[in-house]
């Protein structure tokens, strides 16, 4: 809450500040409630949370006056949303809902700190998800003309035997064997290197490169596994906290659904 939108809600001074000098004396809220709302109370720690948007931790009495208006202000908006039905049919409300329970739940899972320990046994465990293609196997024709290499990739698609193409030529130079993508770089580009990592085994695509095409068709990869967690300690503890918050409210929802009555039809 900035002092900008503080400032707003200046207007509601004089009917906020009567209000909560008019309350009735004989009604005493507990120490740890700041107001109440048609019955729903609004407690010191949601005052406190507030309070900090201001980067201090002491107001005077009047603007601690203000600030428990805003909040009330805010709890009689939502609750004549409710009324209104928006909770059921505003999709933007709904998300709000969905995206702050949602942040609720996986917040301890967002302040995890793990050992180094839980951090290795998670990488051993999630070898996978750090693995990444070192080599790979590949053929590749080169052709000035686009009609021509789009012809061989229909062919090495269509899984035919390859003919005689005029105005197409394998590149010789490539290694006949698995060959690291940094050595393959050298001949393709970067750019194509990069593209070419990501096809499946078996698969065939055409590229342009400096006026010319190039016909690829990607024969077998080989993938490296990061060991040495010290390399990449940050995604792994943010993988970690990931898979602990996705835990975390795959839980929540399966309890939520044990409780619940539900009946659907697939349109």
């Amino acid at each position: 809450m900035s002092w900008l939108a503080f400032g707003a809600f200046a207007g509601l001074i004089a009917t906020g500040y009567g209000m909560l000098r008019q309350a009735d004396p004989n009604t005493q809220l507990p120490e740890t409630v700041v107001a109440s709302v048609n019955s729903t109370t609004i407690g010191r720690d949601v005052f406190d949370q507030a309070l900090k948007s201001f980067g201090t931790s002491t107001l005077d009495q009047d603007d601690k006056i203000l600030l428990v208006e805003r909040l009330v202000d805010n709890e009689l908006l939502v609750q004549r949303g409710v009324e209104l039905g928006m909770t059921e049919s505003d999709i933007e409300v709904r998300n709000a809902i969905v995206n702050s329970l949602v942040a609720s739940i996986t917040a301890e899972a967002d302040a995890a700190n793990p050992t180094d320990d839980e951090l290795k046994k998670y990488l051993a465990e999630n070898a996978d998800n750090f693995s990444y293609t070192s080599k790979i196997w590949i053929d590749v024709w080169r052709s000035d003309m686009e009609p021509v290499a789009q012809e061989l990739v229909r062919i090495l698609q269509a899984g035919a035997p390859i003919p005689e193409i005029k105005g197409i030529e394998s590149l010789k130079d490539l290694p006949d064997a698995l060959t690291e993508t940094s050595m393959l770089s050298e001949h393709l580009g970067p750019a194509i290197t990069s593209a070419v990592v990501e096809m499946p085994e078996g698969s065939s695509a055409i590229f342009a490169r400096r006026g010319r095409w190039l016909v690829v068709k990607m024969i077998a990869k080989e993938r490296s596994y990061v060991t040495d967690m010290s390399t990449i300690r940050g995604r792994v503890l943010l993988s970690y906290r990931r898979n602990l918050a996705n835990a975390m409210l795959t839980s929540y929802i399966d309890d939520l659904r044990e409780r619940a009555e539900i009946q659907v039809s697939i349109p």
